[in-house]
């Protein structure tokens, strides 16, 4: 008999669940690549039968060449589709889509590109692998749009699966994601810079599902359970991420190892900002800029809001079953006129034109559940409003009982709020236990109009029935004794007695049926009636607690319930029983628990032996990152994690939870961001940029960074020097050099000035001796006085030059190298011609340079000094030459100075740059000039200066010298 009963429930299961199977709804999700751990929510749910329980059959499509993934999706040819923040590039208004969830709070998708490429400006001229997708709708077309890069521009190379062409050097750039194919080009040690859209300030977000709005529309019981089912699976697969990566390699696709399936679920997980946002959450502002983007290009028309877009802001996610043309209608309505009490408090009333009160905060949720602006239509009184609803003035009154008057101008709802009437008297009056016959006796007060005051009409035609025009005018009646008592809700009366009439009033009674509260509708709007009888019927009740108990909180009086003693006293009873009966099982198991509450104190003190020691061990790590002289800070995704005490005191701060959670970019001076970004994408070792300190006040100095673990997170370690006290020991260094360059130049002038200085006390002594002979011809002193002038002009001229060589930089300046080279010449025309040198010069007399002119002049001057002093140390016979040569190649400017004094012995030829290097006599040389050479060339103009030995042929003698070679980008 028990096999037969197994039997028949077994074929019952089977039966019930081959039905199930059988009424599975069929969907398809469109992937945006292959399948891998980029789409293991959507694998988990298939796999544990996420979606079954939902009941959807859903299939999982790989993406290929020829698809794109938005018009499967907006032509039904795929229920589901998965994008990325470009998803509003493709926006139709004709066929709409809506965005689902998103889950990949950053977009993955990066240039990969080689070493010498540092910013997108690199890319001209360049072979890019990437696919027609990327090039015309992902972040990556933004930051080529940014930038002016067409595709043109570039040499485009077909996309594979794999980045196996720029791991052999056949492309110099690919697109990758950083959760995949970084961990091919990490395996193989192949170098690599990346260009992150997010370091251009374009935002974008991955893995957004989306559908049809058609689709969404026709099947609005069923989205938020797929949406449901989808976070489950994404959730399952993070908690079990070795179990789905086994599944993807087993089931689904071999094209990744189980290893770089593993990166990639850690990756996946870090760019989710599971601490921040929920699983599936959509990141509003970012949609909202995207939105407001695509608008300003004419993309997507102007009127589209982000209520259209996200699903969780749109109608269609209330969970209210509205039928189709109930959804059109409210599509179609712009606004609804709601017609109210003016005065009923707490439940409403109108103050300075604003709805307040308890159905005001029931009509914001109704609002904001149907996506439609509800308007307040003023009126003076709850007569006004009854007149104003049949006369079609509005479209809904906001609290109203039904009555056979009212239901022939309009329909109501079933009810939201549900009150008890109440009675109040004077505080002496007796509790009244049977209204019925207070009121066939007693002069009673309603509000006129009011729905019970119709009904008390009928119910007690013989009464003595008062009728008031408000609330306040009953409860001063009764004050002053006109009337015995006032009928309202317990809602109303309780909330004036409490704020006015505390002392001298109270609720003496209660009636024992209840005055129910629907919308009343007009009766010619029957789907505006059936959206709203749906939203009361979906109310839920904690909705309706949170509204009313910020408004109600009262007290009556009564005499004593002997009934609810007596189910309170039932109760009791029943209690101790159950409490009798566990006793004796906790009496049986407490010998257990405590065996294994003394486990648990072992297990516990283990424990706290092991967080003692962790906890040493993190105040010894803390202890010696505080103890470095570099300022230390950790950042994770451009936040800062971490910052030890010389950094934060560094930056001007007190405390370290003042810098936690700022951004990289919050600490550097502005005009250094972009110096920082391309050092960064440049992985340079060390590099120089500006800090600002919480003071306004900057400070320069030295970063190295670099990747490193933390906890199994992949972070960036920053370390900074402040330089402010070795560049103030440069400036002196600079200034010394300065000074010694001018004693140089006054040496140079006062060369210069012998032979002017002498021809003027010639030309004078000579004009004087004939003016007292007598003897002057008058064109002759003209001439001799012209001349007399033209020295002085020189003179002046070589005072002027002497100036403008001395006087300090402040803004870089446009000049032709050729002007400035002859300017130096002039300088040094004296001494040149002293020594027997001869300069040979080769310039491009159209070479522009953009930079500190007089810096440069000082270090050329310094180049010039030094083979002039070459030359006397040597003591050559032989003809003495300076070449100087300057030319354009690339993007730089090159100036090339050398000499025939022999050249530079190899011994200190490295040295020579070095501060207070000199081979001269202490006398002679502070050894100062050559490194402040060094300095303006690499440090100030941001070139570069090298030296070597050469030996060369002119004029069919060899020749052997020290040869100068500056390098200057020409920007």
């Amino acid at each position: 008999m028990k096999i037969k009963n197994y039997f028949f429930i077994f074929f019952i299961l089977y039966f019930s669940l081959s039905l199930n199977a059988n009424e599975l709804k069929k969907a398809s999700i469109q992937l945006n690549w292959k399948y891998q751990f980029e789409f293991a929510g959507y694998i988990a749910a298939i796999e544990k039968g996420f979606y079954k329980e939902i009941g959807y059959d859903v299939e999982l499509r790989e993406l290929n060449e020829n698809i794109n993934i938005v018009d499967e999706v907006k032509n039904q040819r795929a229920t589901f589709g998965i994008y990325d923040s470009s998803i509003l590039d493709n926006y139709d208004n004709t066929k709409p889509i809506i965005l689902l969830a998103n889950y990949l709070k950053k977009s993955p998708l990066v240039f990969v590109t080689k070493q010498d490429i540092y910013s997108p400006t690199d890319l001209k001229n360049k072979k890019i692998m990437i696919s027609n997708f990327e090039l015309e709708n992902s972040s990556l077309s933004k930051l080529l749009e940014k930038f002016k890069i067409k595709k043109e521009d570039f040499t485009v190379i077909a996309h594979e699966i794999s980045i196996e062409k720029f791991i052999k050097g056949e492309v110099d750039v690919a697109t990758a994601y950083i959760t995949n194919e970084l961990y091919y080009l990490q395996k193989e040690k192949v170098p690599f810079n990346i260009l992150n859209p997010m370091n251009y300030e374009i935002y974008g977000f991955g893995g957004n599902l989306f559908s049809s709005l058609e689709y969404v529309k026709n099947n609005t019981s069923n989205i938020n359970n797929f949406i449901k089912a989808t976070n489950k699976g994404w959730k399952y697969a993070l908690e079990n991420k070795e179990e789905i990566i086994n599944i993807i390699y087993n089931k689904y696709s071999k094209q990744k190892s189980k290893d770089a399936l593993l990166y990639e679920a850690k990756m996946i997980e870090n760019i989710m900002l599971l601490d921040v946002y929920k699983l599936g959450e959509v990141r509003k502002t970012l949609v909202l800029n995207e939105l407001i983007r695509a608008q300003n290009i004419n993309l997507i028309d102007k009127s589209v809001t982000l209520n259209d877009i996200i699903y969780s802001l749109s109608k269609y996610s209330k969970d209210y079953n509205f039928s189709l043309d109930e959804l059109d209608y409210l599509n179609r309505k712009k606004q609804i006129l709601m017609c109210t009490d003016p005065s009923w408090m707490p439940y409403e009333k109108i103050e300075e034109g604003k709805h307040i009160g308890i159905i005001s905060d029931y009509i914001s949720f109704f609002e904001k559940e149907i996506n439609t602006p509800i308007k307040l239509y003023v009126t003076k009184s709850w007569n006004e409003s009854l007149k104003a609803i049949s006369e079609k003035k509005c479209d809904i009154l906001s609290g109203v009982i039904p009555t056979e008057t009212r239901t022939k101008n309009m329909d109501v709802t079933k009810p939201y709020i549900n009150f008890p009437l109440v009675i109040a008297t004077k505080k002496e009056e007796m509790f009244i236990s049977n209204l019925d016959e207070v009121i066939e006796t007693k002069k009673i007060a309603v509000v006129r109009d009011y729905a019970y005051s119709e009904v008390f009409k009928k119910r007690y035609p013989k009464n003595k029935i008062v009728l008031v025009n408000n609330v306040e005018e009953g409860l001063e009646k009764v004050l002053h004794g006109e009337i015995f008592g006032f009928i309202d809700s317990i809602t109303t009366i309780g909330y004036k007695l409490q704020r006015e009439y505390f002392s001298e009033l109270k609720i003496a009674g209660k009636f024992d049926e209840k005055y129910s509260l629907g919308i009343g509708v007009r009766n010619d709007e029957p789907l505006l009636f059936s959206i709203f009888d749906k939203l009361v019927l979906k109310l839920d009740i904690s909705t309706k607690h949170e509204i009313l108990k910020k408004w109600i909180n009262v007290q009556y009086d009564g005499d004593f319930d002997y009934k609810l003693f007596w189910k309170i006293f039932i109760i009791f009873i029943i209690i101790i029983f159950i409490i009798t009966y566990r006793y004796k099982e906790v009496v049986n198991n407490k010998e257990n628990l405590q065996k294994e509450r003394k486990k648990l104190e072992e297990k516990n003190a283990e424990l706290k032996k092991m967080q003692k020691a962790l906890k040493d061990s993190l105040q010894n790590f803390e202890i010696l990152l505080d103890s470095t002289m570099e300022a230390v800070l950790v950042f994770k995704e451009h936040d800062c994690i971490d910052i030890n005490k010389v950094g934060y005191k560094l930056l001007g701060y007190k405390s370290k939870s003042e810098v936690i959670g700022k951004s990289l970019y919050h600490h550097v001076h502005e005009d250094f961001i972009v110096t920082l970004k391309e050092s960064l994408n440049k992985n340079l070792e060390s590099y120089e940029i500006e800090f600002v300190r919480t003071d306004g006040s900057t400070f320069p100095a030295l970063v190295k960074d670099r990747y490193i673990y933390l906890n199994n997170e992949r972070v960036k370690l920053f370390t900074i020097v402040d330089l402010t006290e070795l560049k103030n020991k440069e400036n002196l260094l600079f200034k010394q050099s300065k000074l010694a360059s001018m004693g140089e130049m006054i040496g140079n002038i006062a060369h210069q000035w012998r032979q002017p200085l002498s021809l003027i006390s010639t030309i004078a002594t000579g004009l004087k001796l004939k003016i007292e002979t007598q003897t002057e011809d008058k064109n002759e002193s003209i001439e001799f006085l012209d001349r007399l002038n033209t020295t002085a002009q020189h003179l002046s001229s070589t005072i002027d030059d002497f100036r403008n060589f001395f006087a300090a930089d402040k803004r870089k300046e446009e000049f032709y190298v050729y002007s400035l080279i002859e300017q130096n010449l002039v300088l040094l025309d004296s001494i040149f011609k002293t020594n027997f040198i001869e300069v040979k010069i080769d310039i491009d007399k159209n070479i522009k340079l953009n930079t500190y002119k007089n810096e440069l002049t000082q270090a050329l001057l310094n180049i010039l000094n030094n083979a002039n002093d070459a030359f006397k140390e040597k003591s050559l016979e032989e003809d003495k030459y300076i070449f100087i040569r300057v030319y354009k190649k690339h993007k730089n400017v090159f100036i090339c100075i050398k000499d025939n004094a022999g050249g530079i012995p190899t011994t200190i030829i490295d040295k020579i740059f070095e501060p207070y290097f000199t081979t001269k006599h202490k006398s002679n040389g502070t050894g100062i000039g050559l490194y402040m050479t060094y300095q303006i060339i690499n440090e100030h103009i941001h070139g570069k200066i090298e030296v070597e030995n050469c030996t060369y042929i002119y004029n069919n003698e060899t020749h052997k010298g020290a040869k100068f070679i500056i390098t200057i980008p020409n920007k």
